[in-house]
């Protein structure tokens, strides 16, 4: 193993080299993690399998590249040593972990840029790895990183058509009103008095402007514990039914898990 340090920088005024901060010390290994990294996959893989299986939003490539991440950045203290320099990669962590958030989006009900999110996870990883002064962990890391999204997305896929069709019960539903701009406070008002009437649950309530119209789009999302079709209708029916509506509608899906 060859090692080399940065020599520390004594503050102005400071005489005394005892009164320094020690040198960091960071090696030059050619150490491989190849096992730690495969037994990552093959474990994370295994629980995106039931995942995926099951047609969750978090499947096989997620749990995946997860898993590899997490192992390639707690090989430092194995490859490097338990000292103060492993803290800097710490906040590399900590810095990919808010990037990574950024990626994830929602579209309604639905997650989009997980996987995404876990690539850029996995590659901080690779990035510290190099920056540490291991290459041979750093490019098996990169290569486990272009194998699993290159493998897992299609098998994924295909062992979604052998999967079976989940049963949901659980329901979310999403009722669009459109009004005029100043009939939006009276409206959200008669949708939120007709919800307690039905007892069905409010998940989320917001509106938007169309410019186009110079109309209010009202927007509500409502949770049930069962499917609630007849009752949603009948309460859109009866919303609908105001002069002061031009148009609404109503669509179900299941919870994201």
């Amino acid at each position: 193993m060859v090692s080399f340090a940065i020599p520390a920088l004594a503050s102005p005024g400071l005489a005394s080299p005892s009164l320094a901060s020690p040198a960091l010390a960071i090696g030059y290994d050619g150490l491989s993690i190849a096992p730690n990294l495969l037994l990552a996959v093959a474990l994370g893989a295994l629980v995106g399998l039931e995942r995926q299986f099951r047609q969750r939003f978090v499947g096989l490539t997620t749990h995946a590249l997860v898993a590899l991440g997490a192992a390639a950045f707690s090989s430092l203290a194995l490859l490097i040593g338990d000292g103060p320099e492993v803290r800097m990669g710490a906040q590399v962590v900590t810095g990919i972990g808010f990037l990574g958030a950024g990626l994830i989006m929602r579209d309604g009900l639905s997650v989009r840029g997980l996987s995404s999110a876990a690539t850029v996870w996995a590659t901080g990883a690779i990035g510290t790895l190099a920056g540490y002064g291991q290459p041979i962990a750093a490019i098996e890391a990169a290569g486990l990183v272009i194998a699993i999204n290159l493998v897992l997305p299609r098998l994924g896929g295909v062992l979604e058509r052998f999967a079976p069709q989940r049963e949901a019960v659980e329901r979310f539903y999403v009722i669009e009103l459109k009004c005029a701009a100043p009939d939006e406070a009276d409206i959200r008002a008669r949708l939120l008095a007709a919800m307690q009437v039905h007892e069905l649950r409010l998940h989320a309530l917001e509106s938007h402007a169309l410019a186009a119209s110079g109309s209010v789009e009202v927007e509500a999302i409502v949770y049930c514990a069962r499917e609630e079709d007849e009752l949603v209708e009948r309460l859109v029916g009866e919303l609908s039914a105001s002069p002061q509506i031009f148009a609404a509608k109503w669509t179900s899906t299941a919870p994201p898990e």
